[in-house]
């Protein structure tokens, strides 16, 4: 009998990638045919991001799509499945599901061929291939997943499997045998976690697959850590996803806008350190908060994101790094003391906070919202942005989504102190809730936030009659600190606030000379006119 052998990827030269991807496998470096043996390469390719020109990029899908031997998957999933196939799956599952330790893959896969689920072509040899690689995916999910084949998504796994595998590739290969050439897939946006198994399932049956992600969002590297099923094209640029193309675009870059596209990839590259307006707006901020002097929070603050130490773009996020402080007491130099303050509120990107409690408290039951968004026993970002109660809808898409990913990050690693009768949900849920209610005022300071510049602020003075900080004004605060805002906290009398509500280590506290119980704000003083603007207006006055 012959046997197949599907070869590691080869072709890994990054500018003929697409034109290997159309060519024939007999075309390639490497294919063997013997009477015992078939070998061939593969092509399977994660192209993230776009080229400069990205009109091309879209045309480039396009044009693939009119090729009748290749196969847009994302575009044409098929997910019926019929109802005699799930309900033997769904027996066969649940015997699994009894047994201790579960059911051996090599028992799964031969119950599933003995109801006719794995479809069957005419030649032995093909039926033979499809089996063992369908056996090395599932062990794959196996090895992935930390329950093993006891792992909630199993059974949406095995039952996609089912379908995709009648649905698509016995279709596309009934009547094809070991020396035809594989089917040619492209894959277009995001995955599930079936769908990148599924794609796994085609690389080892031999396809030559194309996976393309403008925004540079690299989901099938879940499965393949190690680039040992595909490798990687990466582009400099990215853009947000948009629908796969339906036409071709008809813009056409004159030699001038070709140039000065380049030019500004070469100034405004992620590691350049020369970024231009915005060009982070579809990453996602992550923070990191800066260990420093009380001198050092009016040094930092002045100066832009890009340029305080430890700023990086690493994948899909921007590292901002941010103050975190508490000021306790007042500075024997009571002058020096207000002008360092006023030099923070100077800044048009600050927003300043005298009265507390700031955030707004609700009775609501956030329970149901909650659970709602979870998939999997994580939250999920689609879903938050889904959701009834989601009040952001009319800002920009990017600013929704870096939200809802904080959110999602602040819930599922609270920055908050658990209270002594609270769970690890309760506190969640309570995260979540405040979240659901961000004042009109943040929501205007992160809409003018670009990640790279100047970091927006928010300075609040706890005035000794005030009431003290409650855990939702807490809760706020760890969440502005997690999205990459300045805090600065002013406390003259030096009481507990923060420490109360907030982990150890999560911001810095500095003390100052004196504990001072009735010091009320104190508004800039008014700068005198210089000499010479006194003569100049007294000279236009008259003349």
């Amino acid at each position: 009998m012959q046997t197949i052998t599907i070869e590691s990827v080869l072709e890994r030269d990054p500018y003929d990638w697409l034109q290997a991807f159309q060519d024939s496998p007999k075309l390639r470096a490497l294919y063997e045919e013997t009477e015992q043996q078939i070998r061939f390469s593969r092509i399977a390719v994660r192209v993230l991001g776009v080229p400069i020109e990205e009109d091309d990029y879209f045309n480039s899908l396009y044009t693939l799509s009119q090729n009748p031997s290749v196969h847009i998957l994302s575009e044409e999933l098929n997910k019926h499945i019929e109802q005699k196939d799930f309900q033997a799956l769904q027996s066969i599952l649940d015997q699994h599901q009894q047994t201790p330790k579960g059911l051996s893959i090599n028992r799964l896969i031969a119950m599933m061929y003995g109801h006719q689920l794995i479809p069957k072509h005419d030649d032995v040899t093909m039926n033979r291939h499809l089996q063992l690689a369908t056996i090395r995916v599932v062990e794959c999910f196996r090895d992935q997943q930390s329950l093993g084949l006891l792992a909630n998504d199993f059974r949406r796994f095995l039952t996609d499997m089912v379908k995709w595998l009648k649905n698509h590739w016995i279709q596309w290969t009934k009547t094809m045998k070991p020396t035809d050439d594989f089917p040619k897939v492209v894959w277009y946006g995001e995955t599930t976690i079936s769908q990148r198994y599924f794609l796994l399932l085609l690389m080892e049956l031999g396809c030559d697959v194309l996976i393309f992600h403008p925004a540079a969002i690299d989901e099938f590297a879940e499965v393949d850590v190690t680039n040992i099923f595909s490798i990687t094209h990466v582009y400099a640029s990215q853009t947000t996803l948009q629908p796969f193309p339906d036409k071709l675009r008809d813009r056409q870059a004159t030699v001038g806008y070709r140039s000065s596209q380049h030019f500004e990839q070469l100034m405004h590259d992620q590691q350049s350190g020369v970024y231009r307006p915005w060009q982070f707006k579809d990453f996602m901020p992550r923070s990191l908060t800066l260990r420093m002097t009380y001198d050092d929070i009016f040094i930092y603050a002045n100066e832009k994101a890009m340029v305080r130490p430890k700023f990086e773009v690493s994948g899909n996020e921007v590292v901002i790094p941010v103050i975190f402080a508490k000021i306790s007491g007042v500075s024997s130099r009571r002058e020096e003391y207000w002008h360092y303050m006023h030099k923070l509120l100077a800044s048009p990107q600050t927003l300043f906070v005298q009265d507390f409690p700031y955030a707004k408290a609700s009775r609501a039951n956030f329970h149901f919202h909650y659970k709602h968004c979870l998939v999997n026993g994580e939250l999920s970002t689609e879903r938050i942005l889904q959701s009834d109660w989601w009040q952001y809808d009319e800002l920009s898409l990017e600013l929704q989504q870096a939200i809802a990913h904080t959110i999602k990050t602040s819930c599922e690693q609270p920055l908050l102190k658990q209270l002594p009768n609270e769970s690890k949900y309760d506190l969640q849920l309570f995260l979540f809730k405040q979240m659901a209610m961000i004042p009109k005022e943040i929501l205007r300071l992160l809409q003018s936030f670009d990640y790279a510049q100047e970091v927006p602020k928010l300075v609040l003075y706890q005035a000794p009659q005030q009431p003290t900080l409650a855990r939702e004004d807490a809760a706020l605060l760890a969440f502005l600190n997690r999205f990459g805002v300045d805090i600065v906290l002013y406390n003259p009398t030096g009481k507990l606030d923060l420490e109360k509500h907030l982990q150890e280590d999560t911001f810095d506290g500095h003390r100052l000379e004196h504990m001072v119980f009735d010091l009320q704000y104190e508004e800039p003083k008014q700068q005198k006119p210089a000499p010479d603007k006194m003569i100049k207006k007294l000279f236009n006055r008259f003349f």
